[in-house]
């Protein structure tokens, strides 16, 4: 089980380093007549609510690139943010998943109407008649949610900021910003509690972004509580050359940047490449090669089965 959890949390920076999830124009069929856009309106970016903030029906959670929808019941989902048009007052929201998921965005100060149109009506009749929901903007989680959903959405939220980092192809600056979330304490080490809690949030993102039932999303967090510190332990063991207990930047990245004489000699960096960085395909198959995993690891964590 050690290795098996070490194996998933080293998936996660490798798939960011690899696959930056930046789909630029990546859905197809653009909407007619607004100005098409990359990323979610600032004015819808947060947490919402659907009811009371305290004891909410569900809960909406949007970045700029990202919207998770966490129903009190029934199927807990995440998607990434293609593209975005601005048309007649509202928002549309674009996924790249294979649907092209749209969802409707109308913000208007601490309140958010959203709608999800049908697969069958085109962008342009939007936003016809829509199904609406009331969404009001609320300061955090309620304490009886924070627990399932508190770490997991806190790197959901960083998710914006390590695109951009892995955006330039770069292998340090794109662990960089997964090491600096996960740096709690911002002593430059990674203790074993701050790698758990990377497992654990790797682990709550990666069952978003597949689909998952709210009883599998508690469970897997439940049993990462304790997944979560083997994992550590596995990595500490593996890369801690220094012996001091953590892992630093420095142990994260040895051998894995490229070395000057390795591959003949050095030479100087070359101009920047123009264009958008890779496709959020790649991505997708390493989140659902991870889930994979953890299904895998189902019996042995005490998951419900699938």
């Amino acid at each position: 089980m050690t290795h098996h959890l070490a194996a998933a949390l080293l998936a996660l920076p490798l798939a960011f380093t690899a696959a930056p999830a930046l789909a630029q124009g990546g859905a197809q069929g653009g909407a007619q007549g607004g100005a098409q856009g990359g990323a979610v309106p600032a004015a819808a970016q947060g947490l919402w609510a659907n009811g009371q903030c305290s004891d909410p029906g569900a809960l909406l959670f949007l970045t700029g690139r990202y919207w998770a929808l966490l129903p009190q019941a029934g199927a807990q989902e995440m998607w990434r943010v293609a593209r975005t048009v601005e048309n007649g007052g509202y928002t549309l929201a674009v996924a790249d998943d294979p649907d092209q998921t749209r969802l409707i965005l109308r913000p208007s100060g601490t309140a958010l109407e959203t709608g999800t149109p049908g697969p069958k009506q085109p962008d342009d009749a939007l936003p016809g008649d829509a199904p609406a929901t009331q969404w009001a903007r609320c300061p955090g989680l309620p304490a009886h949610l924070a627990l399932l959903h508190g770490e997991g959405l806190s790197f959901v939220g960083a998710l914006d900021g390590f695109e951009s980092a892995c955006a330039s192809g770069g292998t340090e600056p794109c662990v960089g910003a997964i090491f600096a979330w996960a740096d709690v304490t911002r002593d430059g080490v990674l203790a074993p509690a701050e790698i758990a809690r990377l497992t654990r949030a790797a682990t709550y993102m990666a069952m978003l972004a597949t689909g998952t039932e709210l009883e599998e999303l508690a469970a897997a967090i439940g049993a990462g509580a304790l997944g979560g510190l083997f994992a550590a332990q596995a990595l500490i063991l593996s890369y801690d050359y220094d012996g001091s207990g953590g892992l630093s930047m420095a142990e994260l990245l040895q051998d894995r940047v490229p070395v000057p004489g390795i591959a003949g000699p050095a030479a100087p960096p070359g101009p920047p490449v123009a264009g958008p960085p890779l496709g959020g395909a790649a991505l997708a198959g390493q989140l659902g090669a991870l889930r994979t995993l953890i299904d895998q690891l189902g019996p042995m964590l005490g998951l419900p089965a699938r």
